[in-house]
């Protein structure tokens, strides 16, 4: 009667460690798909800054004559608006993008480790399940 207890256990331990991982898998692939979407993002802000008019490294831009007007007095230092305002905006993204990818990188990984441990989880009950059958 005990053996027949034991099985059930098992089996039920087996069903258990088995939706378990099923879960698990469908975390990591949610946390993989959200991960592409974040690198899609960040692609998207570097590929926008080089394009963007308030991109600092770009020839003609307002940043280029801001150092060399300070020598001359009569000369109007302040940077546009639209310019200053774009900058900030881009640098914001840059930022957010940033900590999205960053995000989405970590919950991968945690996806990751918990469907490993699933795994492990459902070979150990599916071994001792195993094990009991064996004559």
């Amino acid at each position: 009667m005990s053996t027949h207890s034991t099985r059930e256990e098992l089996e039920a331990a087996l069903a258990k460690a088995d939706a378990e991982w099923r879960e698990a898998r469908g975390a990591l692939n949610q946390a993989q798909a959200d991960r592409a979407k974040a690198n899609a993002g960040w692609d998207r802000v570097v590929a926008d800054r080089r394009k963007a008019d308030a991109d600092r490294r770009k020839p003609g831009a307002v940043w280029d004559g801001v150092f060399s007007d300070r020598r001359n007095a009569d000369a109007d230092r302040r940077k546009a608006d639209a310019a200053l305002a774009a900058l900030s905006s881009a640098v914001a993204d840059r930022a957010k993008a940033y900590a999205d990818r960053g995000k989405a990188e970590a919950d991968w990984a945690d996806a990751e480790a918990r469907l490993n441990k699933a795994t492990v989880a459902r070979d150990k009950a599916a071994a001792a399940l195993d094990t009991l059958k064996r004559p």
